[in-house]
């Protein structure tokens, strides 16, 4: 059977790895993406947020992110991205750091923090002039490049740039990633020699099949994977048009999004569009700051 369910979709990727009953599944993604050294695998981990259905009934361009921990305490940051978000890279670090300090409570010592990791599958090019699909960042000192820390730690996966074929899947990040990106169109009766001995891709294929057994869990995917397109098509006609009315728009639709984050009503498209572009911009960047602060 062929699931004809995208993974990018951040409805169908919490489904598949942010479930009590997918747990393995996001074990073996989270190394697959850490590379342990062995003997430092993930064995289990605790869901945080474990996934809810009606989380993408009132906002459907809200983040449905999947925050864990493993057996030594690190925490971890998942998400599929399929939007182009403003300010990305600002987002991720917020958030992360925000994950880091809520380890602790009043009066207790920093020793207890553990490491904090951030991992993001975008389904767009973030950094455009890097061929490398995968980026791992830490803080290091600039001129010898010596960690900080290891407390914190961001990957980013940038799924376009992931070109293998088939046959040169090697690694099981390799596998995810090739997933990710096609298994819309894998038939459970005829995948590829790579994924069909590997059982857990298997099990997550079966898992997006059961997107499909349900019409109010098809809707609710359909929904969600409609907002995201039709969002991002808005985004990138107004960024080709290149001129102020294409950036006008842009902040407009950035302004509706964070408002409905916010769970605020929309201010009218015609009172907005009488505005100035600097006070719009400023205007998102705002209502961007309250988004953060609330999370």
């Amino acid at each position: 059977m062929i699931p004809g369910i995208l993974p990018t979709v951040d409805y169908a990727f919490k489904h598949l790895l942010g479930r009590e009953s997918t747990r393995p599944i996001l074990i073996n993604v989270l190394d697959s993406v850490l590379l342990p050294a062995p003997g430092h695998n993930i064995h289990d981990v605790d869901l945080m947020n474990p996934f809810n259905s009606k989380e993408a009934l009132d906002d459907k361009l809200s983040i449905l992110d999947i925050k864990a921990r493993d057996q030594s305490g690190r925490q971890f940051n998942v998400e599929m991205q399929m939007l182009a978000y403003r300010y990305y890279e600002k987002r991720i670090l917020y958030y992360g750091c925000k994950l880091h300090q809520q380890q602790l409570h009043e009066g207790e010592d920093y020793l207890k923090l553990r490491p904090t990791i951030s991992i993001s599958f975008l389904d767009h090019v973030m950094f455009p002039d890097v061929p490398d699909y995968h980026l791992r960042f830490r803080l290091l000192e600039e001129s010898r490049h010596f960690p900080f820390t290891e407390d914190l730690e961001i990957h980013i996966l940038e799924l376009p740039k992931f070109n293998k074929s088939e046959s040169e899947l090697k690694t099981d990040l390799d596998i995810w990633l090739y997933f990710f990106r096609h298994a819309e169109k894998m038939d459970t009766d005829a995948l590829p020699a790579a994924l069909a001995q590997h059982p857990l891709v298997r099990r997550a294929l079966e898992e997006l099949l059961m997107l499909t057994q349900t019409d109010l869990e098809r809707e609710r995917y359909e929904s969600r994977r409609k907002a995201q397109l039709d969002y991002n098509t808005g985004l990138k006609v107004a960024r080709m048009e290149g001129h102020e009315q294409g950036r006008i728009e842009e902040n407009i639709k950035f302004i509706h999004l964070f408002e409905r984050q916010l769970k605020r009503p929309e201010t009218p498209t015609e009172q907005l569009a009488r505005l100035p572009l600097e006070q719009l911009s400023r205007l998102a960047d705002e209502l961007q700051n309250q988004v953060f602060q609330q999370r």
